[in-house]
């Protein structure tokens, strides 16, 4: 799928304009170079940046059209326009961030695709390390569905374990996390306080406090934790 980058405001088109890399330049201000590259205002000044997808570089109503959906990691781009961003094949997104395109995996199972003219990246499963956008606090399922990953300094770290049985699944368009099984220690959120889970050797019942697992009772000689109809108790098998 394609996505345009739609620059807005003043478009050069005048045959007397000479400015080029480096001239003054207001924020929005672009033109093509030629098919593949445009001038683009970067914070002041204009900056040269590729336009490698199918449709290259080109007028539009409202401004350059600059396709940006084969553009290589690293090409610079305005930082006026963070956030410019297309799909480069299905499962991956390449987006302006800090002056250079960087690609993001859409590991999620409706990965990348265009609608209503902007890409949308299924970010729903991530692999630990993978980049983000902290201001939009993602949080996504691993790729092996046994933790919870949530932004935190611009990549994807693990915030819970998901020990369950169930793991980490997306559900109705939601993520579950299963806590029903814990380690002692293991983070658990505000909202779980006071509720319980099994350990994982199913000797303890643990109880969430203060953000942690901690220990609440262990079972009887003979008896397991369990996990009945969403209930947390000391039984035999």
């Amino acid at each position: 799928m394609r996505l345009l980058h739609l620059l807005l405001g003043s478009v050069l088109l005048m045959a007397g304009c000479k400015r080029g890399v480096g001239s003054s330049c207001d924020k929005g201000e672009a033109r093509c170079l030629d098919r593949g590259r445009q001038l683009v205002c970067d914070q002041g000044k204009f900056i040269e940046s590729p336009c490698r997808g199918p449709e290259g570089c080109s007028l539009a109503p409202k401004g350059v059209s600059c396709d940006v959906s084969a553009n290589k990691p690293g090409d610079p781009c305005s930082r006026d326009d963070e956030g410019a961003a297309a799909c480069t094949d299905p499962k991956t997104l390449i987006s302006c961030r800090g002056g250079s395109y960087q690609p993001s995996p859409c590991r999620g199972p409706d990965g990348c695709v265009a609608s209503e003219g902007r890409p949308k990246c299924d970010t729903s499963v991530a692999t630990s390390g993978d980049a983000c956008a902290e201001q939009e606090k993602p949080k996504a399922c691993s790729t092996d569905g046994k933790t919870l990953l949530a932004c935190k300094g611009g990549t994807m770290q693990t915030e819970l374990p998901c020990r369950g049985p169930d793991g980490c699944k997306i559900t109705a368009s939601k993520l579950d996390c299963d806590l029903t099984l814990a380690e002692l220690a293991d983070p658990c959120p505000s909202e779980m306080d006071g509720r319980h889970a099994c350990a994982v050797d199913r000797k303890t019942m643990l109880v969430c406090k203060d953000g942690k697992f901690a220990p609440d009772s262990p079972c009887k000689a003979g008896e397991s934790c369990l996990v009945e109809g969403g209930s947390i108790r000391c039984g035999k098998l």
